[in-house]
C-alpha cells in the first residue's frame, strides 16, 4: 500500500511538471508579439545656461526588446511656442531604439540667447512605426527656461517704473544701499518715488513727502520681500530675475483711506 501511495504521488508530480511546462505556442507569441512604443514620461523642465552644454535627452521606451533596431518618427505640435531652429535643435541623426534595448532617446539642444526666463514649451508627438504599436504616452512636452547664475548685483543704480490705478506714475532713479552684515539686502530711499503721493492726490504740496523708504530682501528662491520703514508702509512681495537683474514687486499701503496696491519695476541702469 505504501508503494501504491508513492507511485500515485510520483504520477501527480510528473503531471504537475508537464502541465507547468511552457507551451511552444505561448513562447512564440511572447517572442513575436508587436511591442508598444511610448515616451518614458509626459513632460520635463529644461534649464538652459550660458556656456553650458544645454542638452536634454528625450527618452522613448519599448514594452519589450527587439532583435533588430526599431526606427520611429517624431513630429512637433504646431501649437508649441518654442521653435525648432530658433529656440532649440534636435541633434540626433536618427530616431531608433537599438536592438536588445527597451530605451532609446533623441537629443534636444537648447539655445541660450533665444531662451526665455518665463519659459517656452515644445510638444513632441510620437508617430506610429511599422514594427510597433503606439503606447499610452504619445506626447512629450519639454519646457525650456533660461537660467542665469546669481553672484550678486552688477550695479546698485536702478531706474524705477511705477504703476497704480491702471496708469503709470512718475518714474525715478534710485540707489540700492547694501545693509551691513547681511547678504542680498538693500535699503532704498523710496519704493514708489518721491512724487507718487503728489501724483496720486493731484496735490503738489505732497511732493517729496511719504516716500515709502524700505528694505529690499532677496530670498534664495529669487522671491523678494519689501519691508517698509513706516507703520503705514505695510510692505510688499515680488520677484527678482537673475538674468536681467530686474526687481518687480507689489506694494501695499495704509496711508490712504482707500486700499490699493502699487507695482514697481526696478531695472539696472
Amino acid at each position: 500500500m505504501r508503494y501504491l501511495k508513492i507511485n500515485a504521488l510520483l504520477v501527480f508530480v510528473l503531471a504537475l511538471v508537464v502541465s507547468c511546462s511552457p507551451d511552444k505556442g505561448d513562447t512564440d507569441y511572447l517572442n513575436n508579439r508587436t511591442p508598444y512604443i511610448y515616451f518614458a514620461k509626459t513632460s520635463a523642465d529644461f534649464y538652459i545656461e550660458e556656456g553650458a552644454a544645454n542638452t536634454y535627452d528625450v527618452k522613448v521606451a519599448l514594452s519589450a526588446p527587439q532583435s533588430q533596431d526599431l526606427m520611429y518618427d517624431i513630429s512637433i505640435d504646431p501649437n508649441s511656442d518654442a521653435v525648432e531652429g530658433v529656440d532649440f535643435t534636435i541633434s540626433s541623426p536618427s530616431f531608433k531604439v537599438q536592438a536588445g534595448s527597451i530605451v532609446g532617446s533623441f537629443t534636444v539642444l537648447g539655445d541660450f540667447n533665444a531662451a526665455s526666463i518665463d519659459g517656452k514649451s515644445v510638444t513632441f508627438l510620437l508617430s506610429s512605426v511599422d514594427d510597433a504599436d503606439l503606447g499610452q504616452i504619445t506626447e512629450f512636452t519639454l519646457n525650456l527656461f533660461k537660467l542665469c547664475p546669481y553672484e550678486g548685483l552688477n550695479t546698485t543704480s536702478y531706474a524705477a517704473n511705477v504703476y497704480a490705478f491702471s496708469d503709470e506714475a512718475p518714474s525715478y532713479n534710485t540707489t540700492l544701499s547694501p545693509v551691513p552684515g547681511t547678504d542680498n539686502q538693500w535699503t532704498i530711499s523710496t519704493a514708489w518715488g518721491t512724487e507718487f503721493v503728489a501724483w496720486a492726490t493731484g496735490n503738489p504740496a505732497y511732493s517729496g513727502l511719504y516716500v515709502y523708504s524700505a528694505t529690499i530682501v532677496l530670498n534664495e528662491d529669487f522671491t523678494v520681500d519689501v519691508i517698509g520703514n513706516d507703520a503705514w508702509a505695510t510692505g510688499g512681495t515680488g520677484t527678482f530675475s537673475p538674468c536681467t537683474q530686474q526687481f518687480s514687486f507689489t506694494l501695499t499701503q495704509g496711508l490712504f483711506t482707500n486700499a490699493f496696491t502699487v507695482d514697481t519695476v526696478l531695472s539696472p541702469m
